[in-house]
This record gives structure tokens, C-alpha cells and sequence, in this order.
């Protein structure tokens, strides 16, 4: 395989993560020095820079009604593109939430360079943009596509990272079903302004995807769901990938119908899924909209043909209440939590000029978005802690680069890369993980090349439990535990509330533990 990493742009909810995850399968995790080291500098870098967000809250005493994602805890998380007058920067979206208080989305920008971070390079937006100004080769463009009628309804019923985190930590398992998500699309197909607000974006992406259609291999999502072996083995043949219908059908059988988003658990509508099956939630009012705004003809462009007319009589309950809805031009208002309906409103791919938000001018690294957060000081401080953070570490980011273009990863690089760095960590404390985990990493075996500690390192206090790291993985050891020996061989014996590979995640699991 070439060392180039394979691109995927797709619209969401169109099979996006799906691509993505086949091609992870067949192409495999990079293990050189080059991305070792890049993915220890975003993680370390990126969970501080979380730390710094976090603090905010903490000096406030609102740590615990944060609703922050661990997928936007780390440096390269969330939704991405290229920026810049010359695209030489890669911009990261992150949700942020305050229960009771609303939510704002905060904009990171960063060296495109972090991209490599990932496997494989992917984004939901710009498909003009990509084949022009980045280094993916043809041959190794994909894109995900999916029924334009069928994208939509499920962004209706999708629930986002930032109101998952909520019903994490918030709603009663018991609570946590399917109804739920019925109740928040009953209130998106009924506002028929809301509804409408979501196809000024979308048709702009197809209209832009179509100009480029020649420089993408192209997946329809219903090609997967329907025909996956065929569909994996067209995808293989793409990547010049050798693989037997058998491999095809073990690769299906991992991803089939999985949550395949980490701490956004949920991004799958468990029992959905199903070609066609937009079929019983629509109605024949949204498909006249959707044709009077023109994207029936991506429908036929795309092999779907003409959008049906559905048979009212033949309406699913669901469909039944809708259709009353509409038809008394009544909107929904019984979607039960506050809080949860707050979030769950698109933050992104909606025309989110028409509903009221609160937006603010780009600064140099970082923007507030948009912002429904009614505390806006708090928003302002958050602003200036990420601005600040983000520009520490863009300062700092050369040195790194400077080392992968002439592949010299030795302790030098470490210790000036460590010296860069230092504005953005708090102690010395924080400072000595970094490098020892951009030493350890940026090694040619991916072993420590100076001595381990002595004992782990005491990272952080998060109430009665000690976050520790130690020889690359973050634990959490309850203080009623007292001192722990990790000398020993076999740590399973011990009582540890978590254990992750990064901060972030750890940080996610005790949250919602």
C-alpha cells in the first residue's frame, strides 16, 4: 500500500463513518515514527488545551454540569475542514454544553498537518476544495452518498455528540430508547421552518460534490447495507487492495449495524438502518418540499430516481401524528427535557441564521460560532483560554514539522518541542508527561529511550479519584485504594475505576460512570 492516506467527504448521515471504517479494515493502523509521534503530540497537547476549557467551568463551580464530549476533548475532534486563504490550516468544530444553560460551538484552527493524525483523512465538507489544494492522489479519493430523502430523515432523527453526553450522564437508561428520538423528530418535521433550514447547506454540498463527482470513488450507503460484499470488494479493488469475498464478508460482519463513533454512543439508531426505510417517517408534505427546493434531480442523478409519492393511507402511526401535526399547523412541543431538546438542535448543516443565535468574528486561532449560552461572560472566558491555548500550541508546531520533513525524531526535537510547550502546561508536572510521552513515542521501536520513572505520574485529582499515568495509559485509582505498586507484572489484580489511553477518554469514562 502507498503511505498516502486514503480521503472520505461525505455529507452526514450519508454512510460517512461506514466508508471510513471499511477502508480502516482493509488499509490497517500506521505504526511509523512520523505518526506515533504526531498522535502523543495531539493527545498530550490536546487534552491540556481540554483542561484549560475545563477550568473555566471549575473556577465557576459548574465542572459538573459541562457537557463536553471526550470525541471533542482531543486536538483533532469533531467536524474538520481546510481554511485559510491558502488552506494551509485545518479547523476543528467542538460542541460544547452547560446544563440549564444552553450551548455554544467553539472553532479550533491548527496546522493542516494535524490531519495526519488520523488514518485516514476525512471531512463533511468541501469536496471541491480537497482534490485541488491537499496531497491525496487519485485513486484514493472516496465518497459516501446516500438517498438525499433518506440523509435528511435521519438527520431529524440523529441525536449529536453533545446531546448524547447529556443522556449519558443525565437521562435514565430506562428513558434512553427509541421514543425519545421520535419525540426530538416530531418537533424537526413539524417545524416546517426548522425542516426547511436544513436544505440550503445540504443542497450546496450536492451541488459542489456533483462539479467534482470524477475525482471520488463513489459509495452509495444503500450499496453497503444492501449488497456489502460486493460493495467492499469494489472498495478494495479502488485502494488496490487483494481481497476475497470471504475477508469482504468478515469485514461486514464488524461493522454491521455497529457503533462505530467511540464516546458518541449514539450515532446509531439501533433497529434503523434499513434501505428505504425513510419511507415510514416522511410524509408526502416534506417530499414536495425537498422537490420544490431541487434535489430531486441529485435523486436521479445518483441512481434513486424520482421521489415517491406515498401511500397516505398506508401512513405508520408515527407518520399518522405527523400528518396531523402539519395539517393543523401545529408544531411539537412535548419533547420532554429542556436541556436534551437544546441540544439536540442541529448545530451544524442548518441555516442557523434564522433561529436567533448569537455569532462572533473569527480571532486568529479559535471562534465562537454560534452560541445559545445565556452565561456569554463565561462563553467570552472559554474564548480566550482556547485562543490562547490553540496559539501556544501553533507556535510550537514548527519544531515538530521541522523534524518530520527531515524525519529527525531524536530527544533534540524533544526538549526544544518541550520548551515550546511549556506555556501551555500549568507545573512541571504536566510538562514531564509530555515529553515522556513524545520520547517514548518518537523512538524508532516506540520504546522509552531514557529511564521510566521511577514511580507513575500523579496527572490529576478529579474528587476521591487519582488520575495516573504510567508507561502510556492514563488509570484512575480511587484514593480509598491507597498507595498502588505498579512495579508489579500484572496490574488486572488491582481495582482501578478506569483505564484508557488517553486523558480524554478516561476523563469520559468517569463522567459516565
Amino acid at each position: 500500500m502507498t503511505s498516502y492516506r486514503p480521503l472520505v467527504i461525505g455529507y452526514p448521515r450519508s454512510g460517512f463513518t461506514l466508508l471510513i471504517s471499511v477502508i480502516a479494515e482493509l488499509t490497517g493502523v500506521k505504526q511509523d515514527t512520523r505518526t506515533r509521534s504526531l498522535k502523543a503530540l495531539c493527545d498530550t497537547a490536546g487534552a491540556q488545551i481540554a483542561r484549560r476549557i475545563e477550568s473555566v467551568f471549575d473556577r465557576r463551580g459548574l465542572s459538573q454540569e459541562l457537557i463536553y464530549n471526550a470525541n471533542f476533548r482531543q486536538l483533532t475532534g469533531g467536524p474538520k475542514w481546510l481554511a485559510g486563504p491558502d488552506f494551509s490550516m485545518a479547523r476543528f468544530r467542538k460542541y460544547i454544553g452547560l446544563r440549564g444553560d444552553g450551548d455554544f460551538t467553539l472553532i479550533t484552527a491548527h496546522p493542516r498537518e494535524v490531519l495526519e493524525y488520523y488514518e485516514i483523512t476525512h471531512s463533511h465538507a468541501s469536496p471541491a476544495t480537497w482534490p485541488i489544494h491537499f496531497t491525496t492522489p487519485d485513486g484514493l479519493r472516496f465518497a459516501s452518498m446516500r438517498h438525499p430523502v433518506g440523509a435528511l430523515t435521519s438527520a431529524c432523527f440523529s441525536i449529536n455528540a453533545l446531546a448524547s453526553e447529556y443522556i449519558q450522564r443525565f437521562i435514565p437508561a430506562e428513558q434512553d430508547n427509541d421514543s425519545l428520538r421520535q419525540r426530538l423528530a416530531l418537533y424537526k418535521l413539524s417545524d416546517l421552518q426548522f425542516f426547511e433550514a436544513l436544505l440550503p447547506p445540504f443542497k450546496a454540498y450536492l451541488e459542489e460534490f456533483a462539479a467534482h463527482e470524477q475525482d471520488y470513488y463513489l459509495m452509495r450507503w444503500e450499496d453497503l447495507i444492501d449488497r456489502p460484499v460486493d460493495t467492499i470488494l469494489g472498495i478494495a479493488q479502488a485502494l488496490r487492495c487483494e481481497l476475497s469475498a470471504e475477508q469482504a464478508k468478515a469485514v461486514w460482519a464488524k461493522l454491521d449495524h455497529v457503533n462505530l463513533t467511540g464516546a458518541h454512543k449514539h450515532n446509531l439508531r439501533r433497529g434503523h438502518g434499513i434501505s428505504e426505510g425513510w419511507k415510514d417517517w416522511i410524509t408526502n408534505t416534506h417530499l414536495d418540499i425537498l422537490r420544490d427546493h431541487g434535489l430531486e434531480s441529485y435523486s436521479r442523478r445518483y441512481g434513486y430516481g424520482d421521489f415517491p409519492r406515498l401511500d397516505e393511507n398506508r401512513y405508520t402511526p408515527f407518520q399518522q401524528t405527523l400528518s396531523g401535526l402539519l395539517a393543523r399547523g401545529e408544531v411539537f412541543r412535548d419533547y420532554g427535557d429542556e436541556d436534551l431538546f437544546g441540544f439536540a438542535f442541529n448545530k451544524s448543516n442548518i441555516d442557523f441564521s434564522r433561529f436567533g443565535f448569537r455569532q462572533y468574528p473569527w480571532r486568529t486561532h479559535t471562534g465562537i460560532e454560534r452560541s445559545s449560552c445565556r452565561n456569554e461572560a463565561l462563553v467570552m472566558e472559554v474564548s480566550d483560554v482556547a485562543e490562547a491555548a490553540c496559539g501556544q500550541f501553533n507556535e510550537a508546531f514548527p519544531i515538530w514539522l521541522e523534524a518530520a520533513q527531515q524525519n529527525c525524531f531524536d530527544e533534540d526535537m524533544v526538549h526544544r518541542l518541550s520548551s515550546a510547550m511549556s506555556a501551555l502546561y500549568d507545573d512541571e508536572l504536566g510538562l514531564s508527561v509530555f515529553r515522556e510521552a513524545m520520547l517514548r513515542a518518537s523512538s524508532e521501536t516506540g520504546a522509552l529511550q531514557v529511564a521510566e520513572p521511577a514511580s507513575p505520574v500523579l496527572t490529576e485529582s478529579r474528587g476521591t479519584t487519582n488520575i495516573v499515568h504510567f508507561r502510556g495509559r492514563y488509570y484512575a485509582v480511587p484514593q480509598s485504594l491507597g498507595p498502588v505498586d505498579f512495579s508489579q507484572p500484572d496490574l488486572s489484580a488491582i481495582s482501578f475505576t478506569g483505564i484508557a489511553n488517553s486523558l480524554p477518554e478516561l476523563v469520559s469514562m468517569l463522567e459516565n460512570a
